[in-house]
């Protein structure tokens, strides 16, 4: 979990710029929860008065690469380890003469192409694992 806080700047936000740098850094975050605060205090000394408005926001967050990173690891890890498995047996398949003689020339191109995908598949997923582990 992350936090942001925001401080309204009524000479940046204008109208409501408050809520739209909110809403933009929101925007790819889940967002846990959003405290909101408001203060207004005021001051008189030798006729000379004032008042001020301030407010700020404090958001609790995680990134979505944060969110995604535990629980997809995780299933891409199992898809990945259950593909190599396939990949394995494919391999075995095609490097025994005796199977591989009862299915036809055809078939066995076809598997050819089919562990060339799946070994590309393998790697794909790797490769989605490692930029999700950074």
């Amino acid at each position: 979990m992350k936090v942001e806080i925001f401080d309204e700047n009524s000479e940046f936000d204008g109208a409501y710029g408050f809520e739209k740098r909110i809403n933009k850094f929101i925007q790819d975050k889940k967002v846990i929860d959003i405290k909101y605060q408001s203060n207004c205090s005021g001051f008189a000394d030798s006729g000379v008065h004032s008042t001020d408005y301030e407010r700020s926001a404090l958001i609790m967050y995680e990134d979505n690469e944060e969110t995604a990173n535990n629980p997809v690891v995780e299933k891409l890890k199992e898809e990945k380890a259950d593909l190599d498995e396939k990949i394995r047996k494919l391999k075995a398949f095609l490097n025994d003469d005796e199977k591989l003689s009862s299915i036809g020339k055809e078939q066995a191109k076809l598997l050819d192409l089919q562990l060339e995908t799946m070994e590309r598949y393998s790697g794909i997923l790797w490769a989605r694992i490692d930029d999700l582990e950074g």
